[in-house]
């Protein structure tokens, strides 16, 4: 080194430039972010699917119910008209009795065809309900196949970005 450059006069010592290396660029992680977007929303669907399935069990055995009391209310109806029937036929009961034991039969019968009405109610509840819970096992396979698709997407891109780096 001369005396004028280490006085700092004339031209600067040229210094090396370092090599080029490339960079590494960030990974991407917006699709990391949209899986666990997806993944949240998946379980979001199974709870919902699983709630779905709980109503509809639970309005199959209100529906089980009372279908068995409308059937119990209509065999009661029947066999009380039928030991009537018989009574006033070998002449055990009065006419009188014969007539309140009808009376009696006509409003059970009405009670059956109540619990009838109130069945049919409960089926199609039943029924509302069992699609519901169809609609969402439907909406939580899609869910899950896109969260499949996504996965492997990702999975690919990130084989690709490696082989590119070797």
């Amino acid at each position: 080194m001369s005396a004028a450059q280490q006085a700092g006069i004339g031209p600067k010592r040229s210094k090396r430039e370092p090599v080029d290396v490339a960079e590494r660029k960030p990974e991407d992680k917006r699709l990391d972010q949209l899986l666990h977007m997806r993944k949240q929303r998946l379980g979001r669907f199974e709870r919902e699917r699983n709630e779905a399935r709980e109503r509809w069990r639970g309005s199959r055995a209100a529906l089980r119910k009372i279908k068995q009391s409308w059937q119990q209310a209509l065999r009661q109806a029947k066999q009380q008209w039928m030991e009537a029937r018989q009574q006033f036929l070998s002449m055990v009961i009065t006419s009188g009795e014969f007539r309140r034991a009808k009376a009696a039969y006509e409003r059970m019968k009405k009670e059956a065809a109540q619990l009838y009405l109130d069945c049919r109610e409960q089926l199609q509840r039943s029924r509302q309900a069992g699609g519901e819970f169809f609609t969402a096992c439907r909406r939580m396979l899609e869910a899950s196949r896109q969260q499949e698709k996504l996965t492997v997407m990702r999975d690919e891109i990130r084989a690709l970005a490696r082989a590119g780096e070797d």
